[in-house]
């Protein structure tokens, strides 16, 4: 029997996506990693996580929860409105621990837990900010935002993490519109620009300035910070592991 069994959004070129996985960066002893969509071996954790794979969590739990001792969501995307759904009631009953990326609901049992992957050494070596601002643009969303001229961009398609945190590093102002775009440059102590097409980015503990596609510009240099955030998403990510292997 595993150990564990780790399942998360792998069938993508979505940086953010193939990223969030725990087995990255974690030690769970017998372990494989896989697509949701699959079959699901005897095992003694179930970990499905991270991303906006909620409806993903539910099916697996629904159609392969005797496969597991315990199952685990990390890190996973669930708004206010599922959290307040009957499934979520159902998957709280299921589910040995429940972690979400979005804060501020721990009333309603949803633990908080960021993306794993703010665990990555990557953030350890990044560079010194050495431009004003740079765009990190989501590949499908990012049609109708005015382009600043000279600024540098980088799409969240078909990129590795170290070169997304990399560049996320290299601008003092980082606008973008992307979940792991905001997420990593706060975690890199930059003033993120946020111009969002979902609800989702409205969930982090130091939120970024929100802003509309007529109007960032003004932000530029004045953007929020999120200071002390890679510090504090590590130690929730540390904590939330423990409480995973101490399981039994």
């Amino acid at each position: 029997m595993l150990n564990a069994f780790l399942l998360h959004h792998r069938n993508t070129n979505n940086v953010g996506d193939l990223a969030c996985s725990p087995a990255d960066y974690f030690d769970f002893g017998l372990s494989a990693v896989a697509a949701f969509g699959g079959p699901v071996p005897q095992t003694e954790r179930l970990i499905m996580g991270g991303g906006q794979i909620w409806k993903s969590c539910i099916r697996t739990q629904r159609r392969h929860a005797s496969r597991a001792k315990h199952s685990i969501l990390w890190g996973v995307g669930i708004g206010p409105q599922a959290l307040r759904s009957p499934e979520y009631a159902e998957m709280r009953e299921s589910c040995s621990l429940i972690g979400t990326r979005c804060a501020g609901f721990e009333d309603l049992g949803a633990r908080y837990v960021p993306c794993a992957s703010a665990m990555s050494e990557h953030f350890d070596t990044a560079p010194a900010p050495s431009r004003d601002v740079v765009m990190f643009a989501h590949g499908r969303y990012s049609n109708d935002i005015p382009r600043l001229a000279g600024t540098p961009e980088l799409s969240n398609l078909d990129v590795s993490l170290k070169d997304a945190v990399h560049f996320l590093a290299s601008g003092e102002t980082v606008l973008t519109n992307s979940y792991h775009g905001t997420y990593w440059a706060l975690l890199l102590g930059r003033r993120v620009i946020c111009i969002p097409f979902s609800q989702k980015v409205r969930f982090f503990p130091d939120p970024p300035t929100l802003a509309k596609p007529h109007n960032w510009q003004k932000h530029i240099g004045k953007a929020q910070r999120a200071e002390g955030a890679l510090e504090k998403a590590r130690a929730l990510n540390r904590r939330f592991y423990e409480d995973v292997m101490n399981l039994s």
